[in-house]
């Protein structure tokens, strides 16, 4: 349909005077309602006219056609022909001019509240008028896309050098093969990609006049479908009606996705629109655009497209600084502010830079009423539009800066923010000065650390931080987690919290919990689209981290900055406790914050420990032992003493069960040792060990110089010979001598040390180091570290090994273990390694007399007994394996006894239930004794001539 509008110069009065019909025969006294009451009666099919107002000796007028049936001219000459002959008019005040549906609409609904006509519905019906349905009687259900229509202006524009050539080139193209025959098909149609939807628009409006110009369409009505949904094809979405309705003239679809949907979601749609498009494309001009940097669903529908129909593929242009300010000045001229043209280049001097799209200077001229306003008239303001535009703070308020700067510890943290910072103003400056010429880095980092310390509190100072210094506009913290960005939803749920980050910065703790490709890969895109207004902060501990980064190679690329937040100290541990006491209103007593220190000591190198978590949770414990104690010593709550209440004493200060272990009472384990069987040159080691520790740090303390010896120690033998029983104990010994600050005891093998591949080796050993924190690492069988060739992963452990030691001499204590010929081997593989071992102690094999006393040892501690001919039997079986090649020394002693309860047990059960007696149960007799095979009994240290 084409609809128009046209003015009458005439008045009722006239029309009353001069009207050759009886008027109250078709509208009574009204005479408008009598002009529309005839032409509806006498008018041919497929055109539709009405007179809807009467203002200042003029008459508003209005009619439809078929455009596919009918002709504009036609049609106006007949409806003039009878307005003169019938009524009397004979002047045309405005000539006609083609309006849009939606405006025919509010012109027919003016003349409907006036009761000008009466014939509604069938005014409705024959102007094709289906939009009057939907916004007034379904005016609750939206449209599935959002539709604006538009009337081309008959100005005719002029061609910037800003234009891309292509451009340029189709506008020549266009109006060089004008359409001088009656053919009203197309032949071609556009498909424009740009940076703006205004951009896009501006280069539609040229394109569609000079084809209205050319002949090449017959309307300069142009139909604009946007914001388009993923389930369009579902609904009674009056899309076919649009474009029905718009036979000869322009429909403009936006293939943008609508905001949280995914281009993905719009393959039924683009399949939809694709029929449509099929169906229509002889009788409409059809323009796709999309953004060129955010292509939405253009690549499931225009390849599709080019099967049947040949589309022209038209781009957005950039220019220099000149060409920039003329495309301004044409701007400016086609505005209310036309006189004000001449100060385009004086406008565009607030934009710096020496290269510009159109959409750099169509988003400028909006801000050009703003400022031609003030410099013409109010001459107020001293504009600065290159500034980007900040959110105010509370000047009284401490800056985020400085609370940064005033937590505990985090000083490698706090020293990378500050370059990062300096870093970004640097670049701002850059930009300001170059403008779109001069591409920024972005700041996306990872924060990288244990749990509580203290990564999300610091990523909300720099959030804070990025306002005050003028690198985000905002400073707004949005946070969420890994989970929350991943699975069914994940798209929208990106870019909901990008929008809700905008101006500030988005924190993604535990972000190795995206893992679907689609999640990461929109994140990847939302991270480049939205590099200058939201700086993102992955956050997780470091391992997982990096195996995340490995997950696609874009993240890499987009995150320049990995910021590791190392676990808090002791005594950072200790002053954050403090802090939290003085910040609750409590105070401490000097015991309570010693013992606080030493449990911080002990359990700071757990596993998953909780750093500031840990700390507050054992304040508030320390709060919750307090009251049960205050309480357990005062009959009620009134009776305490207020110095009382708010203070926190030693008894007061428990160990959370995080990492918690059973403690042996001190003292024993020193006892334990000294009570083993045998040993005797090994507990002689041991002792002297501790006692130059001791007397080392004495010297210290009194200012004597001393080197800080490490402890590092060798234990060799062979197997049984208690070298792990002693080592653990010695872990207990230390901790008990204040020498070690847990005690814990770590023990490891080749597979807990060796990666399988490149890279795997020296994260695993520093691991277990990191285990080991404050007490003994236990390397036993040292030299399976050895590979048969040189530079193997196995070397590398033993290198990473002596750097650790040398880092960790402080705190850990390595004891490796193994036959004596082997560990020569192992400790000459690095140079380094026999100058780091301060003590070699030798684990001898126990005699018979010992290993039956361990025998006697282990039996008592079973409440069993042996008699005397069983220790003679059981003391030739150690006689006769002493040499053997596998003596198991105490280990062998153990299975001989083991294999004896077998034998005891068999025995007893072929007995009377009236011979067995408690002695029975518990005595092994001779017969109980294993022999020992001979193949144990073979010989290897004996040489000589046998006989």
């Amino acid at each position: 349909m084409r609809y128009y509008g046209f003015e009458l110069g005439t008045n009722t009065e006239e029309i009353k005077e001069n009207a050759k019909i009886e008027l109250r025969h078709y509208g009574y006294d009204n005479v408008l309602e009598s002009i529309n009451s005839y032409m509806y009666q006498n008018m041919n099919n497929n055109r539709t006219f009405l007179v809807y107002r009467e203002e200042d000796n003029l008459i508003s007028a209005i009619f439809s056609f078929d455009e596919q049936k009918l002709n504009s001219q036609n049609v106006y000459e007949g409806i003039l022909e009878m307005l003169r002959d019938i009524f009397g008019i004979k002047r045309i005040k405005i000539e006609p001019y083609e309006i849009t549906m939606h405006q025919f609409m509010e012109c027919f609904l003016e003349c409907k509240r006036r009761n000008y006509f009466g014939y509604s519905n069938r005014i409705i019906e024959s102007s094709n008028l289906w939009i009057y349905y939907y916004s007034c009687i379904n005016d609750t259900r939206p449209f599935p896309y959002d539709f604006k229509e538009h009337i081309i202006s008959e100005q005719e524009c002029e061609i910037c050098s800003i234009y891309h050539q292509d451009f340029v080139e189709e506008l020549g193209n266009i109006k060089a093969h004008a359409n001088l025959s009656k053919y009203s098909g197309n032949m071609v149609h556009y498909v424009i990609s740009s940076r703006s939807v205004e951009a896009a628009g501006e280069m539609t409006e040229l394109l569609v006049q000079n084809l209205r110009k050319a002949n090449r369409i017959n309307s300069r009505r142009i139909e604009i479908v946007s914001e388009i949904e993923p389930d369009l094809f579902r609904k009674n979405n009056y899309l076919e009606e649009i474009i029905e309705n718009s036979y000869g003239g322009v429909i403009v679809l936006d293939l943008s996705e609508k905001f949280g949907c995914d281009p993905v979601d719009y393959v039924m749609a683009s399949q939809y629109l694709e029929k449509l498009i099929k169906k229509y494309r002889n009788q409409c001009l059809f323009v796709f655009t999309y953004d060129m940097d955010h292509p939405g669903f253009a690549y499931y529908l225009l390849p599709q497209l080019k099967r049947y129909m040949m589309t022209i593929m038209l781009r957005e242009g950039t220019g220099d600084r000149k060409a920039a300010v003329d495309y301004m000045q044409r701007l400016i001229e086609k505005s209310e502010y036309s006189k004000y043209a001449g100060q385009s280049q004086e406008f565009m001097a607030l934009f710096p830079g020496h290269k510009f799209s159109q959409t750099d200077v169509l988003r400028a001229y909006e801000q050009f009423e703003a400022w031609c306003l003030n410099k013409n008239i109010l001459k107020a303001y001293d504009y600065n539009f290159s500034e980007d535009f900040l959110l105010d703070r509370d000047e009284n308020e401490v800056s985020a800066y400085e609370k940064l700067n005033n937590m505990i510890g985090l000083k490698i943290v706090k020293e990378q923010i500050d370059k990062i910072i300096t870093a970004d103003i640097v670049e701002k400056e850059r930009k300001k000065r170059k403008g779109n010429d001069y591409h920024t880095s972005s700041m996306h980092m990872i924060f990288g650390g244990n749990p509580g310390s203290a990564k999300t509190t610091v990523a909300k100072l720099f959030a804070g931080i990025t306002k005050e210094k003028g690198i985000l506009k905002s400073g707004a913290f949005v946070e969420r987690g890994g989970m929350d960005l991943d699975g069914i939803g994940c798209v929208s749920a990106i870019r909901e919290a990008f929008l809700a980050a905008r101006g500030g910065v988005l924190f993604i703790d535990e972000a190795y919990a995206m893992t679907s490709d689609t999640a990461i890969t929109v994140l990847l895109q939302e991270m480049e689209n939205h590099r200058e207004d939201v700086i993102v902060i992955l956050a997780g501990y470091n391992e997982r981290m990096k195996a995340f980064m490995k997950r696609n190679e874009g993240l890499k690329s987009r995150i320049p900055y990995w910021i590791d937040f190392p676990d808090y100290t002791a005594e950072e541990l200790t002053d954050i406790f403090k802090l939290m006491i003085h910040e609750k209103g409590f105070c401490v007593t000097d015991d309570a914050i010693k013992e606080a220190h030493y449990i911080f000591e002990k359990v700071r190198n757990i596993d998953d420990f909780g750093n500031g978590r840990y700390v507050r949770n054992l304040m508030e414990r320390a709060v919750r032992q307090q009251s049960v104690r205050l309480l357990s010593t005062s009959e009620s709550v009134s009776d305490i003493q207020k110095e009382e209440l708010f203070q926190i004493t030693k008894s007061d200060i428990q160990m959370l069960g995080e990492g918690e272990k059973k403690e042996r009472e001190s003292g024993t384990a020193r006892k334990e040792l000294d009570e083993m069987v045998g040993l005797a040159s090994v507990k002689t080691v041991i002792h002297k060990a501790i006692a130059k520790h001791k007397i080392n740090k004495l010297c210290m303390e009194k200012g004597l110089q001393r080197d800080k010896a490490s402890l590092h120690m060798v234990f060799t033998g062979n197997p049984g010979t208690a070298k792990t029983t002693v080592a653990r104990l010695f872990a207990e010994i230390m901790k008990d001598e204040k020498i070690l600050s847990t005690g814990v005891f770590v023990e490891a093998g080749r597979a807990d040390l060796v990666g399988e591949h490149v890279g795997a080796t020296a994260p695993l050993v520093k691991k277990k180091f990191k285990e080991a924190q404050g007490g003994v690492l236990f390397i036993d069988e040292a030299y399976s570290l050895c590979d048969g060739y040189d530079n193997g992963f196995g070397d590398e452990a033993i290198n990473t090994i002596v750097q650790e030691m040398e880092n960790h001499r402080d705190n850990v204590i390595v004891i490796f273990a193994g036959y004596p010929e082997s560990m020569k081997e192992f400790l000459d593989r690095n140079p380094g390694m026999r100058s780091r071992i301060a003590f070699s102690v030798e684990f001898a094999d126990y005699t018979t007399e010992e290993l039956c006393e361990i025998t006697e040892l282990m039996l008592s501690r079973k409440q069993m007994t042996i008699t005397e001919a069983g220790m003679k039997k059981l003391k030739k079986n150690f006689e006769s394996v002493k040499d053997s090649r596998d003596y198991g020394n105490g280990r062998f002693a153990r299975k001989m006894l083991e294999e004896a309860e077998m034998n005891l047990a068999e025995r007893i059960c072929q007995m009377d239930e009236t011979e067995i007696t408690t002695e029975v149960l518990t005595t092994l007799e001779e017969s109980d004794i294993p022999d020992v095979p001979l193949e144990e009994r073979r010989q290897i240290k004996k040489i000589g001539f046998a006989c």
